[in-house]
C-alpha cells in the first residue's frame, strides 16, 4: 500500500515537472531540493530575493492544486499502522 501511494506522488511529481515553462521556476526548484539557502539560489540565478519569494510561493500553489501538498498525503507512521 505504502508502495502504491509513492509510486503515485512520484507520477504527481512527474506531471507537475512537465508543466514548469520558467526556466528561473526550474532552477529555483533545483537548487531548492539541493538544500540551498535563498540567499545562494537569488545569487547563482541571478535574480532578487522579491523574485524568489514570487516563485517560491507561485511553485507552492501549483505544487497544492497538483495535489502534492504534505497534509494530501499521509505521514510514514499513519502509513505503517493501515
Amino acid at each position: 500500500m505504502n508502495r502504491r501511494r509513492r509510486e503515485a506522488r512520484a507520477e504527481l511529481v512527474r506531471q507537475y515537472l512537465e508543466t514548469i515553462t520558467s526556466d528561473d521556476q526550474r532552477i529555483v526548484c533545483f537548487l531548492l531540493m539541493r538544500g540551498q539557502e535563498p540567499d545562494e539560489i537569488c545569487k547563482t540565478a541571478r535574480i532578487s530575493r522579491e523574485r524568489f519569494d514570487l516563485i517560491r510561493m507561485e511553485t507552492a500553489i501549483e505544487m497544492r492544486n497538483f495535489g502534492l501538498a504534505p497534509e494530501d498525503w499521509p505521514d510514514e507512521e499513519a502509513a505503517d499502522a493501515v
